[in-house]
């Protein structure tokens, strides 16, 4: 029967996985080290500022981006009440996170995108993965 037999695909992608700890240890370290240090320095940069001072530079921000005053209004209503319940640091260490992972996907996404648009043959490569990140949960 078909399901007598089956691929031994974890043992593949453990050993896999194993290979890359062992020989790019070095690389990930190097660039968790490099990311690290950038989170911690944006978010020594966030936190350094005057909370009510940054807020207010975010109410602007978001003002002048979408010119509607109740989305300012509720921009800075939900940032006094994470100022007031007192997770200004864990907020301010996500904001920097995303941050970085939008900046990293930016960074990564566009030039893919541009060499997709102008090679139909890697945009035809492309479009399997692209399908399976769609549809696999996280």
């Amino acid at each position: 029967m078909l399901i007598d037999q089956k691929i031994p695909l974890g043992q593949y992608i453990a050993g896999f996985v194993e290979w890359l700890t062992q020989h790019g240890a070095n690389t990930f370290d190097a660039i968790a080290v490099t990311l690290e240090t950038m989170i911690h320095g944006v978010t020594f940069a966030l936190t350094w500022f005057n909370p009510l001072a940054l807020i207010g530079l975010i109410a602007l921000l978001a003002h002048f981006i979408q010119r509607k005053w109740g989305l300012t209004a509720f921009v800075v209503a939900s940032f006094l009440l994470i100022l007031n319940l007192g997770y200004w640091q864990e907020t301010m260490e996500t904001l920097a996170q995303v941050l970085f992972a939008t900046l990293v996907c930016v960074v990564i996404g566009v030039p893919l995108g541009i060499v997709a648009a102008h090679k139909p043959m890697f945009y035809t490569l492309m479009r399997p993965v692209l399908d399976l990140m769609q549809t696999v949960p996280t």
